[in-house]
């Protein structure tokens, strides 16, 4: 975004925030700062958004003078925001992921979210998300992004070579033996963080070809079928094996961080990630002549699986809950939902509000043709944590795990912990 825009971006909401700073009371209860103001912690995990995030909070603290919002970043944020609630010291504003992570939905049952049902922003969410984000018809975040996952690629690169974007699966692999044939890297894989090879299972691979997967959960919990008796499943998880010949090589020796340097410098034609990185990889190559499409799936119908990226929630136990509002209704006004957005590159949550994101128009175009899947159905903590710690044995050779063993193992984890996804979930 030009610098131009952004001014008129932040002047426009901070005069908006004006009107609200009017509506907004504050408890008997209440703490100030020495300055007199009111202080609000916000707590961001989204570590890639804290920029964006700061010029959100500077605005909105130079629109009134009654409260200070102060960004808390920290490593590791959601082990230390699970902390914090178990001691009761959550922040007075949290950024959280979507209905589909298992962290936001324990948090949402354990009642640490105070109920926002009946604020104005939710009006404003888009229509196609507005049960999605209710939790038993109620209230408990507000969302500003959705993500979605893909293939980056580089496009000099592949105009150099003379290659094309892959429309199937096999068009994929037959691009990616040419490069390795010519004794170049088609991949990089950043398995060293596990994160990383869920989000490329579950997301890039399988969410691209199944689409929901609200209702395959729900046949598992019920015992219709299992994980592994899931020809779709069975299928997507090879591939993410498969695919890793095509890799940099020892793919459990690199990190997310040093990828994304790697391949903004031109170590790889393609890198398979979610939206969330293209901040990063600019940061790292501003020159870079990026583009990203979703990972084809065997039959070319390929679908974009997309989650809620961004949720801003409040403490329920916070002393300062009509100015965390007020701070909410400000950062999801249209103004700030844009400036988020286009300094994010996601889909905006809100109405009247516009993606830009040339590097990624091929998903765009996608989403646009009705062809966008908002994930909205968590596994169980338990579930998701296992999959999570065990999923780098499958991509072991020699020693690691296969994967009808790796998907057993879900099931199994998964009949243990059905009730907690029925209570949530079931007919």
């Amino acid at each position: 975004m030009k610098m131009k825009r952004v001014i008129a971006v932040l002047m426009t909401a901070a005069l908006s925030a004006g009107m609200l700073a009017g509506c907004g009371g504050s408890g008997e209860d209440e703490k100030s700062s020495g300055s007199g103001k009111v202080e609000l912690e916000f707590f961001t995990q989204k570590r890639e958004a804290s920029e964006t995030f700061d010029k959100i909070i500077e605005a909105f603290n130079e629109s009134q003078d009654e409260i200070v919002v102060t960004q808390n970043i920290v490593p590791d944020a959601t082990s230390v925001l699970m902390s914090r609630a178990a001691t009761g010291d959550l922040p007075d504003i949290i950024q959280v992921g979507g209905m589909q992570d298992a962290n936001t939905m324990q948090f949402m049952k354990e009642g640490h979210f105070l109920d926002l049902t009946g604020m104005e922003c939710l009006n404003n969410v888009v229509d196609e998300y507005q049960e999605a984000i209710k939790f038993k018809g109620k209230n408990y975040v507000v969302p500003i992004s959705a993500n979605f996952s893909g293939v980056f690629y580089n496009k000099d690169m592949f105009e150099e070579a003379g290659y094309t974007v892959p429309q199937t699966y096999d068009e994929l692999i037959s691009l990616a033996q040419k490069i390795k044939d010519n004794g170049e890297t088609p991949f990089l894989f950043p398995d060293k963080d596990a994160w990383t090879l869920v989000q490329c299972w579950e997301d890039n691979i399988d969410g691209s070809a199944r689409g929901d997967r609200s209702q395959v959960y729900k046949d598992i919990a019920n015992g219709v079928t299992t994980f592994e008796d899931d020809a779709l499943f069975q299928e997507t998880l090879q591939k993410v094996i498969d695919i890793r010949e095509y890799g940099q090589g020892d793919t459990l020796s690199l990190g997310y961080d040093q990828a994304i340097s790697d391949f903004a410098t031109g170590k790889s034609y393609m890198f398979m990630q979610g939206i969330w990185a293209l901040p990063s990889i600019k940061k790292a190559n501003p020159d870079m002549n990026i583009g990203m499409f979703s990972f084809p799936s065997s039959d070319g119908d390929t679908k974009v699986s997309m989650g809620i990226d961004v949720n801003l929630a409040i403490a329920a136990k916070g002393d300062h809950i009509e100015e965390a509002k007020e701070f909410v209704e400000f950062a999801a006004s249209k103004d700030m939902v844009q400036l988020y957005v286009d300094n994010d590159y996601s889909i905006p949550c809100m109405k009247d509000v516009t993606a830009n994101i040339p590097e990624a128009q091929e998903i765009v175009d996608l989403v646009n043709e009705g062809k966008g899947v908002l994930q909205a159905t968590a596994l169980p903590k338990a579930v998701a944590d296992e999959r999570q710690n065990t999923i780098q044995k499958v991509t072991v050779k020699d020693g690691g795990e296969d994967v009808n063993t790796f998907l057993s193992n879900l099931t199994k984890v998964f009949q243990d912990n059905k009730e907690e996804f029925l209570e949530l979930y079931g007919e």
